[in-house]
């Protein structure tokens, strides 16, 4: 049976080891957080949420200070999920829904959810997009694939929308600067968003004050930006919840590890505290390789071929787990848990194990 394990704050108020989290009924397929919440879908299509409750975040129609144990999200009748982004929306949830519609639920008073009300709803409302098979929320913009079209909504006044403008919208906009191409992932961060291609280019947009675009700038790109890396990108994910923050990994088709972006507390992995405007290759330790990657806050989270849980970056509130408190860790270091997935938004750090694979 499928087990849904959280750590540091959110999800469980900033406990540095991992803690089983309680009421999920049905087996587990995946997860996802927000800054201040978890959440975990089941092979039936239903989703269950843990964390602080009082923006509408739990999705089961209440404003609870707090859900120490899952609590189920009250879709309409008849709703199955097919997917959680990965992450969501600042204080809120998102889900993709079996007939490609968008579930949101949670804060929206900057549009994120593509409709200027409610503000903050307390179960799913429908986002006005069809056939999606792809979204990601951050701060206050969400970014979606519509039939094969990306398109964002939210707040846009670091040039995180990616339409050209650095405006507030709260109807879906196009992104600009993608090739014509089918989009794979999408990710998000506090000030940026990202796109992968299948051919395995991966563009990136927003603020870039620290070089979390990656273009080797520091200038904010308003616009989809190829980033330049030496391989085909299988798995990409943007973190950073923290203002003025922002990092991405991104892992190639070779087994490698790139990353970029801010580094003030050694998220990257590469032993200091400075910023890259470029991807740089981060060496793991000897005789490891990382299959799936995540981004947190201003730390970042890997999964190694047997499961093991490597992490690095801030520590100040036991995020990296090991029951260990600390300032940073600018090196890559090995948690005794094994995971199938690993979420991380802000502080909130989530996983889960299936022994099934």
């Amino acid at each position: 049976m499928p087990r849904t394990v959280n750590g540091a704050t959110g999800g469980l108020r900033g406990r540095p080891l991992a803690t089983e989290i309680p009421g999920v009924v049905g087996r587990i397929v995946q997860i996802t957080t927000s800054n201040t919440a978890g959440y975990a879908l089941t092979a039936n299509g239903e989703v269950w949420a843990w964390g602080e409750g009082l923006e509408g975040q739990l999705g089961d129609g209440t404003l609870s200070a707090y859900a120490a144990s899952a609590v189920r999200v009250r879709f309409p009748a008849g709703v199955r999920i097919a997917a959680l982004p990965d992450p969501v929306p600042y204080d809120g949830g998102m889900a993709i829904g079996t007939n490609g519609h968008v579930w949101a639920w949670g804060n929206n008073t900057a549009g994120q959810f593509c409709r200027r009300r409610p503000s903050y709803p307390t179960v799913p409302v429908e986002v006005p997009l069809a056939h999606v098979t792809l979204a990601a929320g951050a701060l206050f913009h969400t970014i979606y694939d519509s039939r094969g079209k990306i398109y964002t909504c939210g707040l846009g006044n670091l040039g995180q929308l990616g339409d050209g403008a650095r405006n507030h919208r709260s109807r879906p906009t196009r992104v600009l600067g993608l090739p014509a191409g089918h989009v794979v992932a999408l990710t998000n961060s506090w000030g940026d968003a990202g796109a992968l291609l299948a051919d395995g280019a991966y563009y990136d947009w927003g603020y870039n004050r620290a070089g979390q675009v990656g273009d080797g700038t520091r200038r904010l790109a308003d616009a989809a930006v190829h980033v330049p890396l030496p391989g085909r990108v299988v798995k990409v994910s943007q973190g950073g919840c923290l203002p003025n923050n922002g990092q991405t990994m991104a892992l190639l088709a070779d087994g490698s590890l790139w990353e970029w972006g801010n580094n003030r507390f050694g998220q990257l992995g590469d032993g200091n505290t400075r910023n890259a405007l470029a991807p740089i290759h981060l060496i793991e330790p000897p005789g490891v390789r990382f299959v799936k990657v995540d981004s947190g806050g201003a730390a970042n989270y890997a999964l190694d071929g047997s499961g093991h849980l490597w992490s690095w970056g801030l520590n100040n509130v036991g995020q990296l787990g090991g029951g260990v408190v600390s300032r940073v860790q600018l090196t890559p270091v090995r948690d005794d848990v094994i995971l199938t997935q690993v979420s991380s938004t802000a502080n909130e750090v989530a996983g889960f194990f299936n022994p099934q694979g």
